[in-house]
């Protein structure tokens, strides 16, 4: 599969909810380090997500770069939380036609406020 679908057909299976889809193009080895978790298996990083998703409202693309082995995403999570819209950057690495990594930038401040109340 073209890197550009791969990563494309993730998003938008996660965007909206489809978890089974989402699941499918991730490597069981996914290493995921992000600004509040860390994890090294798509389950454990899946369940994270799925809770993530329960507080996002929208996710609104802003830009999209690919070469041939990863791939960077530059978006807005709008989350039901006190942090709102929430810009974020994704990198990820793929291999064998599953993402085997995934890097995931935010500012977490207000989230992590809102995780000790």
């Amino acid at each position: 599969m073209d890197i550009r679908k791969l990563i494309e057909a993730y998003h938008k299976a996660w965007t909206c909810g489809d978890f089974e889809a989402a699941r499918s193009f991730l490597a069981d080895d996914l290493e995921f380090r992000g600004t509040i978790e860390s994890f090294s298996n798509a389950d454990d990083f899946l369940a994270a997500l799925k809770q993530f998703a329960k507080m996002t409202n929208q996710v609104t693309m802003l830009e999209q770069f690919y070469d041939h082995q990863s791939a960077a995403l530059l978006y807005d999570c709008d989350t039901a939380t006190p942090a709102g819209v929430i810009r974020t950057a994704e990198f990820f690495s793929v291999a064998g036609n599953r993402i085997t990594a995934i890097r995931l930038i935010f500012d977490a401040t207000e989230l992590r406020k809102a995780m000790t109340t």
